[in-house]
């Protein structure tokens, strides 16, 4: 290969996500998985809502290629919005990464818990938009998905 270039020459992009996992300090059911292993699972991912009990501990756990060729400065922005208003807004630096068959992970928020809002006002369906974006401004990877607040797992 040129290089060591992982991943298909036909397929253009630099960043692709593999998985996408909300991770709970003491959710009964475990771990929530979204195994995102093509275009369409990652444009399904804002149909199917996840569910979080008020106060509970949570992270997101992300798994990305990288192919073709390094990435620097690798940002992750998180934004969330309820009723169209946008409530809160994350970015983590990530750093660089080479171009490699297997994926890397990343934990947001890396070594804390967030926990969710509680609360009438808090409860109901929210929607987020994730993004990496390199130190240059481009854009690798942009997806949407959705959550409710509730007062149970259910």
């Amino acid at each position: 290969g040129m290089g060591g270039s992982a991943g298909n020459p036909n397929d253009p992009r630099r960043v692709v996500i593999t998985e996408m996992r909300v991770v709970f300090e003491d959710r009964p059911g475990g771990d929530i998985v979204y195994a995102l292993n093509d275009k369409k699972d990652v444009e399904n991912l804002k149909n199917k809502p996840f569910v979080l009990k008020e106060k509970c501990m949570y992270r997101l756990q992300i798994s990305f290629r990288v192919q073709h060729e390094i990435v620097s400065g690798l940002k992750f922005t998180n934004k969330v919005y309820k009723a169209g208003i946008r409530v809160a807004k994350e970015e983590e630096m990530l750093g660089s990464y080479a171009p490699q068959a297997d994926a890397y992970t990343i934990t947001v928020p890396r070594r804390t818990w967030e926990e969710a809002p509680s609360g009438w006002l808090a409860r109901g369906g929210f929607k987020a938009e994730s993004s990496f974006s390199d130190d240059d401004g481009v854009t690798h990877l942009a997806y949407s998905y959705a959550f409710e607040l509730k007062t149970d797992w259910k």
